[in-house]
């Protein structure tokens, strides 16, 4: 077995496997499969001040959301910025998470949340240390 190289089309069609990856967290978080136990002590669970400020959690959260929709878009045009942003963004992610406080998943969302962010990972290490590199600085 031989490796590929990375290819656009190739680096595109991680995107588009990363974007179903977060569409299928979604979907799943819809259906949770957990207990009513498990859920009401989840509730019972104090909110953060971050949650607790809806409307600057909100404003935070659309602030998040838009620059990481740029990101995603900017790297399907291999735009330059869109690596630094993707980073930012991510690196944001991991300031904010102890903002929201605790967080219950099912068993699926769990593996669907660490395939995404693993994959998020692969798409911006290749973005700056592969061959694909290259068409970022056009």
């Amino acid at each position: 077995m031989t490796l590929q190289p990375i290819t656009e089309s190739r680096y595109q069609k991680l995107l588009w496997i990363y974007i179903a990856l977060i569409l299928a967290t979604i979907v799943s978080g819809l259906f949770p499969m957990y207990s009513e136990n498990l859920e009401a002590a989840y509730n019972a669970e104090p909110e953060t001040w971050f949650i607790n400020h809806y409307w600057i959690a909100v404003i935070g959260a659309t602030i998040f959301a838009l620059a990481w929709l740029a990101g995603l878009i900017g790297l399907f045009f291999f735009k330059n910025w869109a690596r630094a942003l993707s980073t930012y963004t991510t690196l944001m992610g991991f300031l904010i998470y102890p903002l929201i406080g605790t967080s219950l998943y099912s068993g699926i969302e769990s593996a669907f949340i660490e395939a995404s962010a693993t994959l998020w990972g692969a798409i911006l290490a290749l973005s700056y240390f592969s061959p694909i590199s290259e068409r970022f600085e056009r």
